[in-house]
C-alpha cells in the first residue's frame, strides 16, 4: 500500500480505502405503505444502490452505528458514531471518513466529529429529498464526497450539498429553496 497526500490509502490495485458511516437521515427515507409515513429503517438501501456501480474501485468500511432521521439525533447517537469511528480509525488509520447524514442536524454532527477526529478528512453529505424520490440528489452528493476525499482533501471537517464542498460552517442550509447555500458570514 502507499499512502495519497490527504491521507488516504490507495492499495495496489488502484481502490481507495475509505470510512463510510451511514447515519440514515433524509437520504435513506422510504416510504412504508401501511401508514403513508416516509421513514428511516435501519439497512437503507440508497447508499448501496448509489455505490453499485462503484464498489470495484472502493475499500469501504462501512458503519451504521445508528438508523436517524437528524431531527431525532442525540448526544448518545452522536457518541455512538464518535465510538464506532474510533474502532474503525485505528483499524483504517489514513482513510478518509464519508458520513451519510440527515441535514438538520449534520453541522452540530460535524462539530462534534471535528472534535473527535482533528486530523483527519471528514466529509458529511445527505439529501434535501430522499433517495426513493429523488435518486439524483443523493447520487449528486455521494458522489461530490468520495470524489473530495480522492483528490487531495485537508483535514478537518467538510460538508458535500448541492454540488458544493466547504468547510464546516461555510455552508448553510436554504429551507425556502431546499438546497444548501455558501453561508452569508462567510468572509469573501
Amino acid at each position: 500500500m502507499e499512502t495519497r497526500q490527504g491521507g488516504g490509502h490507495e492499495h495496489r490495485d488502484g481502490s481507495l480505502s475509505i470510512i463510510l458511516v451511514d447515519t440514515g437521515g433524509t437520504f435513506n427515507k422510504r416510504y412504508r405503505p401501511t401508514d403513508g409515513a416516509l421513514v428511516v429503517e435501519p439497512g437503507g438501501m440508497a447508499v448501496g444502490a448509489i455505490l453499485d456501480s462503484a464498489e470495484m474501485n472502493l475499500d469501504l468500511e462501512w458503519l451504521q452505528p445508528v438508523c436517524v432521521d437528524s431531527l431525532e439525533m442525540t448526544d448518545a447517537d452522536r457518541d455512538a458514531l464518535v465510538a464506532a469511528l474510533t474502532g474503525a480509525v485505528r483499524r483504517r488509520p489514513d482513510a478518509p471518513i464519508v458520513v451519510v447524514h440527515g441535514t438538520d442536524t449534520m453541522v452540530r454532527t460535524g462539530e462534534v466529529l471535528a472534535e473527535a477526529f482533528p486530523r483527519h478528512c471528514v466529509v458529511i453529505t445527505g439529501a434535501m429529498r430522499p433517495y426513493e424520490i429523488d435518486p439524483v440528489e443523493s447520487a449528486l452528493n455521494l458522489g461530490l464526497a468520495l470524489g473530495f476525499v480522492q483528490g487531495t482533501p485537508r483535514s478537518g471537517v467538510h460538508l458535500a450539498m448541492s454540488g458544493l464542498v466547504r468547510p464546516l460552517g461555510e455552508l448553510q442550509k436554504d429551507r425556502a429553496n431546499g438546497c444548501f447555500r455558501p453561508s452569508s458570514s462567510r468572509s469573501a
